[in-house]
């Protein structure tokens, strides 16, 4: 039998693959938090933000840092985030924060990286999404 989780990233993926979510985009705030900001421009405040890496002794998996999305997909991919903090509340806490959202940053500015002028929004969202997947079977359902 499946977890919740699992069904709901399923059903976002359906989503994102229907383009069943585009209507709630325009109210799209983006994306800042957990020491990573999503935005479809560098500004002088995301790059002063970005440039203060505090030196940190963490129990986080990952490499702490602070992790900075550029993407013509900004809204989209907030609001991927978004829906999987309301999948995953009561499973992340406070220090765990940094690795799931850390991961799924990463996972989009390799992305982004990876293909610079060319972009396609359904495959960052799902690229984004099954890091999500990746990071509940490594993590939770241990």
């Amino acid at each position: 039998m499946k977890s919740k989780i699992i069904v709901d990233i399923e059903k976002l993926q359906n989503r994102i693959e229907s383009g069943n979510y585009l209507q709630d985009i325009d109210m799209i705030k983006e994306w800042g938090g957990a020491d990573v900001m999503i935005s479809n421009q560098m500004t002088k405040s995301i790059q002063e933000w970005s440039g203060k890496q505090p030196f940190t002794i963490s129990f986080q998996q990952t490499i702490p840092k602070k992790r900075v999305v550029i993407t013509p997909h900004s809204k989209e991919l907030s609001w991927l985030f978004y829906q999987l903090r309301d999948i995953f509340r009561g499973k992340i806490d406070n220090i765990s924060k940094y690795d799931f959202y850390g991961l799924l940053a990463q996972s989009a500015i390799d992305y982004s990286e990876s293909h610079k002028n060319r972009q396609d929004c359904t495959e960052l969202l799902s690229i984004v999404n099954g890091k999500a997947k990746e990071y509940y079977y490594n993590e939770i359902a241990q």
